[in-house]
């Protein structure tokens, strides 16, 4: 079944709602989430795949700096190709960053590329089973994807706990979350 039209109004619900979160509130949660993430099941030694924050989405640069500061490896998803999975380039505090397609942050080329095991991934809707409402481009799924015939990635997805909605309508190419994060709570998916 296409989903294409439902989706599409999702994410216009979505993103307005995600607006209306306060900036105060929202520092908090930025905060609240480095606590929590170590609450987590990871592996041993974890490389972690962050994302530089857009817009109003949850902002988790506090967390990326306290895993740096444990020696923990941090790393931000690159695009290089429109149609392929995305490639993931290591980051410390400092690191100079370019803009990339869609207006994301990311690092450029001189930076080591590196195979995460954890994806912190942001969103505009999950629901309780492992359901990621994204933008709608794809790249996460079809990182997601190509990861998951190679490696077993612990998939986090990164939301204010008011971005939660019954259900996010799936399709074949959607993967699921294996882990929601939010300020409240560690919700497990797939």
């Amino acid at each position: 079944m296409d989903y294409t039209f439902l989706k599409q109004q999702l994410r216009t619900k979505a993103v307005h709602k995600r607006s209306e979160i306060a900036l105060d509130h929202a520092l908090w949660c930025a905060q609240e989430i480095v606590t929590r993430f170590h609450e987590l099941p990871l592996p041993e030694h974890p490389v972690v795949s962050a994302y530089w924050p857009m817009k109003t989405e949850l902002d988790v640069r506090p967390l990326m700096h306290s895993l740096f500061n444990k020696d923990i490896t941090v790393c931000l998803p690159v695009v290089v190709v429109k149609t392929d999975p995305l490639l993931f380039r290591r980051w410390e505090p400092g690191a100079e960053l370019v803009t990339g397609p869609y207006g994301t942050e990311q690092p450029d080329e001189k930076y080591e590329t590196v195979l995460p095991d954890v994806l912190l991934l942001p969103l505009l809707a999950f629901d309780r089973q492992g359901g990621r409402l994204g933008y709608g481009g794809g790249f996460y799924d079809r990182t997601v994807a190509d990861l998951r015939r190679k490696t077993n990635p612990v998939v986090v997805g990164v939301a204010f706990s008011d971005q939660e909605i019954p259900e996010v309508p799936l399709e074949n190419t959607d993967e699921k979350l294996n882990f929601i994060l939010t300020e409240k709570e560690i919700i497990k998916g797939v």
